[in-house]
């Protein structure tokens, strides 16, 4: 399945080995954005709003600590996507998604790709291979990460970027190699150092130039090559299978059609039972069919006793109404939704709070869930958040972006009107909720598209910046201008809050009254 690169998307490796005839149809829907290193593209838990194919820029999959360290599991470049979860079902990012070295990658709406998912066999075969991958990947980071030097593991990395830019010339800084490999940024310096005096690369400013490659291939690490000739060899497969249909099976995982028969694909159904999220497939009476590992851990039962329990059981009774409306529109919509409810506590663990996202399968008969516990996450940062209001240390935009997450999270706008007093509520049905939550999610495109330090400092965008960031997040510039400034009056509303702050405030506002009538909520589109 070799093609010509008729424009700049096929240069990434799974758009050039679809058919023309299917790419044809796929490029109205492609957009290019530029990555700019340390930006983030998605946070553990995001909706995935959009699937991206890296051309000229790789980026990495993240895990952080608590303690604010973090490590690299995987790296994304112009062989794989950045949303190919989707394939295996799940509608939410698992790991933060992290731009390494600068560039250009193209972006797919996250319908569209699951509708030529069903259409484009290529498609579907070449996402399951990455799949694989990036299983390959992670697996070998933690045997590099416990085993080898820095200096290894830096020659790995090097090497690995080089091949994923088709490029000797690297945009990157050492802070953020030393984030990826988990290091301090003095080992990343150190390292360099020595491979520069060896004359294997010359470093710069926010540049890294590959001198020599037999150089740095002389002093990596065996992971290097076990991961590249296994993702060679798994890309070899797919194009001499020539792109067997594939379906999914709730019993069996993901299997190939032969001959009218699904053999099961062993590889993926390991992937799916020992998947770090919970999988759980719903009848269409809400009963359990099966689940994964990680999803009887979450709900506290044997895998063996979860069949035919209806899943209402496992919620708070407080949240159970609002998951039987929630199930009801899947069941009956055949469309992927996503809320965030709370697993009633067992003789073993407290109440957790879970992000479930849910999907119909083709027949409409199941549901499939995934659910990832957001307890701690969501606990953090409250506890943040508080802790900056009450410091005074200043409301910025993740806060922001936190706070638009927190409320689709929960089923946006429009499920919080039912949560209004009866007077608000009657004022807020003359908006049109639509419209408002196009405006919520176009805010948080824009703040995806800004880097860490944009977002930590607002007051750094200006022109030059503006225009990069409505580029990448497909919007304009006055776009941009007008989130900023709902962004400030946010800010000065959470200056208020601070000493006591607040209740003068609610005192000047009537105890809220207007607050819906008098130009809406900071954020809102007037």
């Amino acid at each position: 399945m070799n093609y010509p690169l008729v424009d700049s998307a096929r240069q990434n490796r799974i758009l050039a080995g679809i058919p023309l005839s299917d790419y044809t149809r796929m490029a109205e829907h492609l957009k290019p954005v530029d990555w700019v290193s340390g930006q983030v593209v998605y946070e553990p838990g995001d909706a995935m709003d959009f699937v991206y194919f890296p051309t000229s820029c790789t980026a990495s999959l993240v895990s952080n600590t608590q303690d604010g360290d973090s490590s690299e599991l995987a790296m994304i470049g112009r062989d794989g996507m950045v949303g190919v979860s989707l394939a295996l079902g799940s509608v939410s990012m698992n790991q933060r998604v992290m731009v390494q070295c600068s560039g250009q990658a193209y972006r797919m709406p996250t319908h569209v790709f699951v509708e030529e998912l069903t259409r484009c066999n290529a498609l579907q075969q070449l996402a399951l291979c990455y799949v694989q991958v990036l299983i390959t990947q992670m697996s070998q980071s933690i045997v590099c990460t416990g085993h080898h030097s820095v200096i290894e593991r830096l020659c790995y990395w090097l090497l690995t970027n080089q091949d994923a830019l088709a490029s000797d010339q690297l945009r990157v800084t050492h802070e953020m190699i030393s984030n990826m490999l988990g290091v301090r940024r003095e080992s990343v310096t150190q390292a360099l150092g020595k491979l520069q005096s060896a004359g294997h690369v010359a470093s710069g400013r926010g540049k890294i130039a590959i001198l020599d490659r037999g150089g740095l291939a002389s002093g990596v690490c065996e992971c290097f090559s076990l991961v590249s000739e296994t993702t060679r060899r798994l890309f070899e497969q797919v194009e001499r299978m020539g792109a067997r249909p594939a379906v999914w099976s709730s019993a069996d995982g993901f299997a190939p059609l032969e001959d009218g028969h699904g053999a099961r694909l062993q590889k993926y159904q390991d992937a799916y039972d020992f998947a770090p999220v919970g999988f759980v497939s719903l009848d269409a009476q809400g009963q359990v069919v099966q689940t994964n590992l990680a999803g009887a851990i979450m709900l506290d039962i044997q895998r063996s006793q979860s069949h035919a329990k209806p899943f209402q059981d496992f919620i708070a009774l407080s949240d159970q109404p609002r998951f039987a409306d929630f199930l009801q529109e899947v069941l009956s919509g055949k469309c992927r939704r996503h809320c965030e409810l709370t697993l009633r506590g067992t003789d073993h663990r407290a109440e957790i709070t879970v992000r479930i996202d849910a999907t119909l399968d083709d027949e409409g008969e199941e549901c499939q869930l995934v659910l990832i516990d957001v307890t701690q996450e969501k606990r953090e940062a409250a506890q943040k958040l508080a802790a900056k209001v009450k410091s005074g240390g200043g409301f910025d935009l993740n806060d922001f972006l936190a706070q638009i997450q927190q409320m689709k999270q929960m089923g946006g706008l429009s499920s919080l009107m039912d949560k209004l007093p009866s007077q608000l509520t009657a004022k807020a049905g003359a908006m049109d909720m639509d419209k408002v939550e196009k405006d919520i999610a176009r805010k948080q495109g824009i703040i995806h598209s800004m880097t860490p330090k944009e977002r930590s400092k607002p007051e750094l965008i200006k022109a030059t910046r503006k225009r990069r960031i409505a580029a990448g997040a497909g919007v304009q510039v006055h776009d941009v201008n007008r989130m900023l400034k709902e962004f400030e009056q946010m800010q000065d509303m959470m200056k208020k809050m601070q000493g006591g702050g607040l209740m003068k405030m609610m005192k000047r506002m009537g105890a809220m009254k207007g607050m819906m009538g008098g130009g809406g909520f900071p954020g809102m589109p007037r």
